[in-house]
């Protein structure tokens, strides 16, 4: 395989393992949690706010990332501690470096979304810096 169709071959398989966590956290979060975690559930997915909520999953970031606590990657907050510029969390986002992140699985380099939408996700995730 050429480096092309490796790169294609990793994107393709990131987007089914997300869907696939996708469509069962989705179900199963609201079955398995006890009723004194639904609250914290929900609070987690409403502090990331819709319009960016919307990008990030047709770019499929939230099967790896949630606001605030580890799912596959880091949290958002915690990826906002690292002091990366938007620009370097773009450079990230399509190239990305596993040394930066060692006690986690590598991600996949994300190469199909556009320029717009990755400035956002990296505007927003830059905006948590200095929140809390």
């Amino acid at each position: 395989m050429n480096s092309k169709s490796t790169s294609l071959y990793h994107a393709f398989t990131s987007i089914l393992f997300a869907v696939f966590l996708v469509s069962c956290s989705s179900n199963s979060e609201a079955t398995l949690n006890a009723p004194e975690n639904h609250s914290s559930v929900k609070a987690e997915k409403s502090s990331i706010p819709e319009e960016i909520k919307d990008v990030l999953s047709k770019s499929t970031c939230l099967g790896c990332h949630k606001m605030k606590t580890k799912l596959i990657g880091p949290s958002y907050s915690e990826i906002a501690t690292r002091g990366y510029s938007e620009e370097e969390i773009i450079e990230l986002i399509k190239n990305p470096d596993p040394k930066n992140w060692p006690d986690y699985p590598p991600m996949a380099p994300i190469t199909w979304v556009a320029e717009k939408e990755l400035a956002t996700i990296a505007s927003w995730i830059k905006s948590l810096e200095n929140a809390e």
